[in-house]
């Protein structure tokens, strides 16, 4: 067993800010763990402290080994490095509960002999038993029943029984009665409680590990957290942590609670309502910095009117004073609308790279790729708000695209477009204006947007036509939608002997 560690002096100076992060392993990084992740982050970075990053790991049933990697991939991706970690060590480590069970069992083993915890011999059947000896009126609500104290009564030599017979046993914090529990919450002021509510808790199941409460209190005693920075979901478990602290007779840290996350319905956040974690939004085509900039609004705000920020403008700005007590609501649309932003304002180079990583595998000429996509760069990043939603801008230069005639005539909307009679004289319309269009493009000598819009413009006079049929005809020709991209700069990338290619094909299909 290693030496115990309840005299430690302290290593760092009192006024040291010390935060942590401490998810658990069980699958994806979820927007609201990111955020509390953020807000550790941003407080840390302000105030020059240290922010800690700490696995805990010790719920087995529900832990996956490779979400711990993933989990620091995602935060690194996001831009939050840590001072301490699983791979980064430090003073205060492991930083891995699963490898911090002998200190549990020391801490729990010293309140025993203090008379503060005690041994609990009873099984989960035996639990079970008795609580079906609630009255009626609370059978529906077993969160009322408290434990009945029957194993603090036990005599030593009972319990020397007990241990000799190899019966498991886990071990409870003995709760003081009728005392008051007290705690003030940055966000939502002063707590106050009876002991009374509060059950003798198990800190220590009969397989040795440590139950959530009485190892994040222990860790963040032992790691001098000084601000504990988590979401409202734990505000409930603060007196029993409270508890512990007093126990070892220990300063409390400062406590911050971050307002809960709802979705557009007004309901918690959660997979119904799309997209949650990192990994998914970063597949959907979301930048970091956008990321970042949307999950440090959710619950905190500057003032009533910046909504972006740098992440050098969120760390000089952060305060724990401005965090809202009120829920957070998720919008999506906001999330879009930061993105966009954020992708137009990228270097040229930087947005090229970006999609070239995404994009490059579902194109099988690859040479034409490398030739041409740089070239389209300048007309994506006003019209996308994600990397994906380049895709329908993109693959149409090296994709063709031909639909039925019907289908053709009904996405256009006939009426909305302006034309009278059936389909068949659309397509003739469509025909007139393809010949002309083939006329003017092969007697260009430069083929550039500006010569191409010249010759084109000149079309409507000589057909009685609007502008806007000849380019809707155009970009069926050339695009196969009836949106594209700036239609002449469109056909400037792909060149003259593409786009008459494409022109000639679409009238051979007109013809038909």
């Amino acid at each position: 067993m290693t030496e115990s560690p309840f005299m430690e002096e302290k290593l760092t100076a009192p006024e040291a800010v010390r935060v942590r992060f401490a998810p658990s392993p069980t699958g994806y990084l979820h927007i609201g763990s990111a955020r509390t992740a953020l807000f550790n982050w941003l407080y840390a970075r302000k105030t020059r402290g240290k922010f800690i990053l700490r696995i805990e790991d010790t719920d087995f049933s529900r832990h996956m080994e490779e979400a711990v990697n993933l989990t620091m991939e995602w935060l690194k991706w996001l831009g939050m490095s840590w001072d301490e970690g699983p791979d980064t060590g430090g003073n205060f480590g492991p930083y891995r509960q699963s490898q911090r069970k002998d200190i549990y069992n020391q801490y729990a083993q010293m309140l025993v002999s203090e008379k503060k915890a005690y041994m609990c011999f009873c099984s989960p059947e035996k639990l079970k038993e008795k609580k079906s000896f609630l009255p009626e009126s609370e059978k529906k609500d077993e969160s009322r029943y408290k434990y009945d104290r029957s194993c603090l009564y036990l005599s030593k030599k009972e319990i020397k029984n007990l241990i000799d017979t190899n019966t498991p046993y886990a071990i409870r914090f003995l709760v003081p009665e009728d005392s008051k529990v007290s705690f003030t919450d940055k966000v939502y002021g002063k707590i106050d409680l009876n002991s009374n509510v509060i059950e003798d808790f198990i800190i220590l199941r009969s397989n040795g590990l440590p139950t959530y409460n009485f190892s994040a209190a222990i860790d963040d005693i032992l790691m001098e957290i000084t601000h504990v920075i988590r979401g409202e979901d734990h505000l409930s478990n603060t007196p029993k942590q409270v508890l512990i602290y007093n126990s070892l007779g220990r300063p409390l840290p400062e406590f911050i609670h971050l307002p809960m996350i709802l979705g557009s319905d007004g309901q918690k956040l959660s997979k119904r309502h799309g997209s949650i974690s990192i990994e998914a939004f970063k597949e959907e085509g979301f930048l970091s910095e956008a990321i970042i900039n949307f999950i440090a609004l959710l619950g905190w705000s500057y003032d009533e009117k910046t909504t972006v920020f740098s992440v050098p403008e969120l760390v000089s700005r952060f305060s724990l004073e401005k965090i809202n007590k009120r829920p957070a609501r998720f919008d999506y649309d906001k999330l879009l609308w930061l993105n966009g932003y954020y992708i137009r304002n990228l270097k040229p180079e930087v947005l090229e790279n970006l999609l070239r990583e995404k994009l490059e595998g579902n194109v099988t000429d690859k040479e034409s790729f490398k030739k041409i996509f740089p070239k389209i760069i300048p007309l994506l990043n006003e019209r996308i708000k994600t990397l994906n939603e380049a895709s329908q801008f993109v693959y149409p230069f090296f994709n063709e695209t031909i639909h039925s005639k019907k289908t053709i005539f009904e996405d256009l909307n006939k009426a909305d477009a302006g034309y009278e009679g059936e389909m068949d004289n659309f397509f003739t319309l469509h025909l007139k204006i393809i010949d002309r269009v083939l006329a003017i493009l092969n007697s260009l000598e430069e083929f550039n947007p500006a010569e191409i819009e010249h010759g084109l413009k000149t079309i409507p006079a000589e057909l009685d036509v609007n502008f806007r049929k000849i380019a809707e005809a155009v970009r069926l020709a050339v695009w196969g939608f009836k949106v594209s991209p700036p239609l002449f700069q469109t056909m400037g990338i792909l060149g003259k002997e593409e786009s008459l290619r494409r022109i000639k094909k679409y009238r051979e299909f007109l013809s038909n």
